[in-house]
């Protein structure tokens, strides 16, 4: 039996609109940012087992597809990958595939209502919560704050407006106390959609594309005007604003949601700069991070009320730490997230028992030399993964050169220093073979 894997991640953010994105508007993305998700869809490959099909929204690169099975141990021809070049997308096609390689389930990146009536298509079966757009409405950020406060999950004070002038009298009062604020798009990733507004001090919009300071109603109003200057009040997405907390830690942790319960098979930190640019797994849980075993209990506790609504499959919990020590949730997402495959990664290659012994960190948006040159280098840099001690830099995603800024790796070490400083070697290698 095998797994259809549906990187749909790509296909939302290249032209096939629904009527809820997760992303928002294709059109809100610079050329650069919108390759790089493009090529995010193929972080679907470290999913796949041999046996499965996997539908991409764009080419892949071939040394990769192997390279990233002989890491784990088989033969990429075991895999069938199809992509809009080598394969007409139509339902009979996929139909026949499936049927060819007994696939008995399917393995989204997002359950929406497109994917659901897709699978029924095929004639595979479709989780009912999900058929009836139940993911689509736990990616909201409106509906996570409705269903954390009516379970007492820890959230910032905050305002769900109906109306630009709404938005307008909250963000005022809270600045007028001498908080910032930050407004969230309803349905936006990686802290893209984000506005970040302060009293007076100036404030690093880490989580926000941008931070304005607005002294007065006027300038909130303005900022207002300026941030949708091309849609009308009735149009104006829906969004949630909250009490801004500079120099927190944001912070995340993903849960499995079956029939039998919820199980966490990871949790980690995300490297903000300002938006998502990486990650740090696991959270580490020393006294600097002390309140972080407080997250995982309330993101646990969270996803319990999800489960028991009906919905099964993956959810990410995301939160942050003050600086003054208090815990945040600040949003859900059901769906495969930015560190799905990370921790698959660390649980296939990595993981020797319930308890990490490794650090990983993630690096996103690099401009990588040719997969094979690359790997020399690493590998005569004493740097590549090594399956003996479960340290080394693992490539995570290589486009082949198609694109630019859409590499990624990630380094494991033993610790957080000598990640760092592997990071950094990796870096440094890559400015030399770029020269």
């Amino acid at each position: 039996m095998g797994t259809l894997l549906i990187s749909n991640l790509g296909s939302l953010i290249t032209g096939n609109r629904d009527p809820i994105n997760i992303l928002g508007s294709p059109e809100a993305f610079v050329a650069p940012y919108h390759r790089y998700l493009r090529v995010q869809a193929h972080r679907t490959i470290w999913f796949a087992q041999p046996g499965d099909v996997l539908i991409l929204p764009t080419s892949t690169d071939k040394q990769f597809i192997e390279y990233t099975a002989e890491l784990r141990g088989f033969d990429a021809a075991e895999l069938k990958i199809l992509t809009p070049d080598t394969l007409n997308h139509s339902v009979a096609a996929i139909r026949r595939v499936v049927e060819e390689h007994d696939v008995n389930r399917i393995w989204p990146y997002y359950f929406d209502r497109t994917i659901a009536a897709f699978t029924r298509s095929l004639g595979l079966p479709v989780p009912g919560f999900v058929y009836q757009s139940g993911a689509e409405l736990l990616n909201s950020k409106i509906f996570f704050r409705a269903l954390a406060a009516g379970t007492n999950a820890p959230i910032a004070d905050g305002w769900v407006p109906t109306s630009r002038a709404d938005a307008e009298e909250y963000i005022w009062e809270k600045l007028s106390e001498g908080h910032c604020v930050i407004l969230k798009e309803d349905f936006h990733v990686g802290g893209l959609g984000n506005l970040i507004m302060s009293p007076g001090q100036r404030v690093t919009p880490i989580g926000a594309v941008r931070a304005e300071i607005c002294t007065d109603r006027k300038s909130v109003k303005a900022t207002l005007a300026h941030h949708w200057a091309t849609v009308a009040d009735h149009e104006m997405p829906k969004i949630v604003i909250e009490q801004y907390e500079p120099d927190a830690r944001s912070i995340y942790a993903g849960f499995s949601l079956t029939d039998d319960g919820v199980s966490i098979y990871g949790h980690g930190e995300m490297r903000m700069m300002p938006v998502i640019n990486g990650l740090i797994t696991p959270i580490l849980l020393n006294n600097q991070m002390r309140k972080g075993s407080e997250f995982l209990d309330q993101a646990e506790r969270l996803s319990g009320a999800v489960q028991r609504m009906g919905y099964r499959g993956q959810l990410s919990v995301d939160g942050i730490l003050t600086a003054e020590g208090g815990v945040f949730l600040t949003e859900f997402n059901a769906r495969s997230g930015g560190a799905t495959h990370n921790h698959c990664i660390m649980n296939t290659l990595v993981a020797k028992s319930p308890e990490p012994d490794r650090i990983m960190l993630d690096r996103r948006r690099c401009d990588f030399p040719p997969l094979g040159p690359f790997l020399s280098a690493l590998r005569a840099e004493g740097l590549v993964f090594n399956q003996a001690n479960r340290t080394g830099v693992i490539v995570t995603v290589h486009d082949g050169g198609l694109e630019s800024e859409t590499g990624e790796f990630c380094v494991i070490a033993e610790n957080l220093v000598q990640a760092e400083q592997m990071e950094e070697a990796v870096t440094t290698l890559i400015r030399k073979m770029s020269a």
